[in-house]
């Protein structure tokens, strides 16, 4: 998970990641449990980002969180193989949970609101894309088929 965040600091700068992602609000999920890895550059040591966990058994204090895992599930179920997922699968899948509307957004993606806040070359560097409404699908044949 942390090698995720060193990706994106290099993709993006340092300056960027510390302006873009000052706060991390995570679970407590084993994956956190080096918190450090997360809060600062695995090669320079330099502190990126804080990260804070919600309460035990609280996931309304991250709701937009735990809304987007329902998501995930959809597409990704329990009984899926994961061996031979990939990068390019999982940025699949998350194009496809952030274009869709969400009553929270007032109709809007999370895809419309990233674009508006960071702009689409932003995006396109972090291998972001807008699916078209109509070829949208949050089912596991999105990665399953062939």
């Amino acid at each position: 998970m942390s090698s995720t965040m060193d990706y994106i600091e290099e993709k993006m700068g340092s300056i960027w990641f510390r302006e873009n992602i000052p706060i991390i609000l995570t679970d407590r999920g084993s994956e956190f449990e080096k918190w450090y890895m997360f809060e600062a550059n695995t090669k320079t040591g330099e502190i990126r980002c804080k990260i804070f966990y919600c309460d035990s058994m609280k996931p309304e204090q991250k709701p937009n969180c735990e809304n987007n895992h329902n998501y995930v599930r959809d597409i990704i179920d329990n009984d899926m193989d994961l061996s031979n997922v990939t990068q390019e699968t999982i940025d699949l899948a998350f194009n496809h949970i952030n274009s869709t509307p969400r009553k929270s957004l007032n109709g809007k993606t999370p895809y419309e609101l990233a674009e508006f806040i960071h702009g689409k070359e932003t995006l396109d560097k972090l291998n972001i894309k807008k699916i078209d409404p109509d070829e949208v699908t949050l089912s596991p044949d999105l990665i399953t088929k062939k």
